[in-house]
């Protein structure tokens, strides 16, 4: 199997990849790409201690070679502070576009990268990477606020067509003209109705609530619609709504995610103890996580198949077939 992996490549096993999602794509109710997520999880390298020189000098004490691990690509990155575990940890880190479906989350594409490289510099290769895939639109993005950019998040928009959503942190400073439900207010402090999003201007465009202009002294002179640059704040200015149902339904998603990631990461238990990869190398690593994406997503196929094309009562009926044989054998 080592051999297998180091033959065929990456690009080949991505390859493989692309055409089973393209397959995925054709199973009816299976995958909804309208809403989808980026995330990336720790993967722990297989290393024995701390970085030690490994080169062939008589006097290692005193030369300038550097320090590296036993996976000489495997590099020191951050996580979330756990219980009982370190902030710091030594490997690599998996950032994964996740699809909606029924069955749950479906992985679509991971990019393994060393753990030293931000959030940010993945997600436009992960989008450039995904346009090889035939029939697949990816319309809503949410993530964290690791992946967020105005720069990648213009390129997302204007290049892949991709809506990238984030939270609102609670210490956010909020501009003067919107209120703490995180709502535009016009000049008489009325809340404002998100209207539409104009993909060529970049311009997000609310419009007055009728409730509330009937009733106001300036109603006759009002404009009634108001609009706000997604290129001035692009965190506050977000083509998705705040506190809308598409937002709630994003957000909700993304903790599905995490707690898919997890699942996965526990996974590594069965392999390796304390969730270690099996392999090092970063080419190889890159191998195992693809593999990991191609099986996982192989099962979820399998299971929406039971699911929709399989009678519910089969199972039942062929239960009583197997009682009805041992109790009337065909010899009798």
């Amino acid at each position: 199997m080592s051999d297998f992996r180091t033959k065929v490549g990456v690009e080949r096993f991505y390859q493989v990849l692309f055409y089973i999602i393209a397959q995925a794509l054709k199973l009816d109710g299976f995958l909804n790409p309208v809403i989808s997520a980026v995330d990336s999880r720790p993967l722990f390298a297989n290393v024995g201690g701390p970085g030690k020189k490994h080169c062939d000098c008589a006097a290692k004490k005193n030369c300038s070679c550097e320090k590296t691990f036993t996976d000489p690509d495997a590099a020191v990155g951050t996580m979330r502070k756990k219980t009982n575990m370190n902030k710091y940890f030594v490997g690599y880190r998996k950032h994964t576009i996740v699809c909606h479906s029924k069955q749950g989350p479906v992985p679509l594409i991971s990019i393994t990268l060393p753990a030293n490289v931000h959030d940010v510099n993945v997600l436009l290769p992960l989008l450039e990477k995904l346009k090889q895939v035939e029939d697949l639109k990816l319309e809503y993005l949410v993530a964290d606020l690791g992946y967020f950019d105005q720069v990648v998040n213009v390129q997302a928009l204007s290049k892949h067509d991709v809506i990238l959503s984030t939270g609102v942190k609670k210490n956010t400073v909020l501009p003067e003209d919107m209120n703490k439900d995180l709502q535009f207010v016009c000049p008489q402090g009325h809340p404002l109705i998100w209207d539409s999003f104009d993909k060529q201007t970049l311009d997000v465009w609310f419009k007055g609530d009728e409730d509330h202009c009937r009733s106001c002294l300036f109603n006759p002179t009002c404009e009634k619609f108001f609009h706000k640059n997604h290129l001035e704040k692009p965190l506050i200015n977000s083509p998705v709504p705040h506190g809308s149902r598409l937002q709630i339904e994003l957000n909700k998603f993304r903790k599905q995610v995490e707690l898919n990631f997890a699942m996965e990461s526990n996974a590594l238990d069965s392999v390796m103890r304390h969730k270690k990869l099996p392999v090092r190398g970063l080419p190889r690593v890159q191998v195992f996580a693809i593999m990991t994406d191609i099986f996982r997503l192989i099962k979820m196929m399998i299971k929406h198949r039971r699911a929709t094309v399989i009678p519910r009562e089969r199972d039942k009926f062929l239960n009583k077939m197997r009682i009805n044989s041992f109790t009337h054998p065909v010899g009798v």
